[in-house]
């Protein structure tokens, strides 16, 4: 009988270090065993559109319907062409971003918490989601010093405040699943963490 692949979801504002998490974690569950296979992957899948408006000099709280709409079906074609085919391999699939952002962003653009997880209800439930919490200004500073291009929702300071707030209160409604890790503690600090409690889920 195959083994059933896990699924792990980093989330957090832009600039809150999930990448390097990603990246770390990868590494461990690869040196665990020969025989874990996984893959990386990320919010947004491919649909351009998406990256053109988040592009657009306009005020983070526009198009909050476009987008979700956006998101929504691309994440759709992700799960169906991409996440789904890997875990039912038995794979590990560790993704940037998944509902839960859309969730937290187009909820602080103005759309309701409860009609954005309506739409995605049916779509797989991730066996854990590490939400890196770091306060917008310190998640700014590391952008700065990254030397990144600011996408709209980026450069924006109190929207970036705002989505941190969102996803606290998305941790308190699915708390048996959102771990919430400190994102001012070291890499090495967040790491085990992290580590720790993958342990504790088996994954």
């Amino acid at each position: 009988m195959q083994k059933k692949g896990k699924f792990i979801v980093f989330e957090g504002i832009d600039g809150c270090g999930k990448s390097t998490q990603i990246w770390k974690l990868a590494r461990y569950i690869s040196d665990l065993s020969k025989y874990n296979h996984l893959i990386i992957t990320r919010n947004p899948y491919k649909t351009r559109e998406i990256r053109q408006i988040l592009r657009q000099d306009e005020p983070p709280e526009t198009q909050a319907e476009k987008l979700a709409e956006l998101f929504i079906q691309d994440r759709k074609e992700h799960i169906d062409e991409l996440i789904l085919p890997h875990l039912e391999k038995g794979h590990y699939v560790i993704c940037d971003r998944y509902k839960h952002s859309t969730i937290a962003y187009q909820s602080t653009q103005g759309l309701s918490i409860e009609k954005l997880s309506k739409l995605q209800e049916d779509m797989p439930v991730p066996d854990a989601v590490f939400l890196i919490d770091t306060p917008a200004e310190i998640a700014a500073e590391r952008m700065k010093k990254d030397s990144r291009d600011e996408q709209k929702f980026e450069a924006n300071l109190n929207f970036q405040k705002k989505v941190r707030q969102k996803y606290l209160e998305l941790a308190k409604l699915f708390p048996n699943k959102i771990f919430i890790v400190d994102g001012t503690k070291s890499v090495e600090e967040i790491s085990t963490e992290i580590k720790k409690i993958c342990e504790k889920l088996n994954i």
